[in-house]
């Protein structure tokens, strides 16, 4: 084993073991190597998954990351509750169990200007991927490009949280 480098705190890291040695397992991570390892797999986890929904619709980036946003703060209502997500997790929600989303919202939560959000919006909702609703704008559940809707895409997504998980197992990170 060799002795690590000091952190940026100065304090001196846990001895790291040679290459080959398996005992680097082991050793136990600071919070800041725990947080660095975590924050570089999840990077490249949410890469993947924004690349995989890019190849499959024709939507501009920031598009389809609003409609994406849009569609996650619709059913945020389902998500937080273990036993709605059981229950609704065999088919799509339909609209009527969305719940709208203000412009004013969006733009705060994507930390947007209201008028780049506003001009695209109309755009998405021009095209049938959005609709604006008297409670606010919602993702329509049966929009032309599928977004949020592709039981094809769920998949892939779950196999990359998967492969997320196995990655930071891995590399010591544990969830106990």
């Amino acid at each position: 084993m060799t002795a690590g480098p000091n952190s940026e705190d100065g304090v001196p890291t846990p001895e790291i073991p040679d290459k080959g040695d398996e005992t680097w397992q082991s050793v136990p991570l600071t919070e800041a190597e725990r947080a660095k390892i975590i924050a570089r797999q999840t990077w490249r986890f949410m890469l993947t998954i924004l690349g995989e929904g890019l190849k499959a619709t024709p939507l501009d980036p920031i598009d389809h990351m609003l409609a994406l946003a849009i569609g996650t703060a619709n059913l945020s209502h389902i998500d937080s509750s273990p036993e709605a997500t059981r229950r609704n997790a065999g088919h799509i929600e339909p609209d009527e169990m969305r719940r709208g989303i203000s412009r004013g919202a969006i733009a705060r939560t994507l930390s947007m200007p209201a008028e780049t959000v506003r001009r695209r919006l109309n755009a998405l909702i021009e095209n049938k991927i959005l609709i604006e609703r008297e409670d606010g704008i919602i993702l329509a559940a049966d929009n032309p490009l599928g977004i949020g809707s592709r039981q094809d895409l769920w998949q892939v997504h779950a196999r990359q949280f998967e492969r997320l998980l196995r990655e930071l197992r891995v590399r010591g990170i544990s969830f106990d």
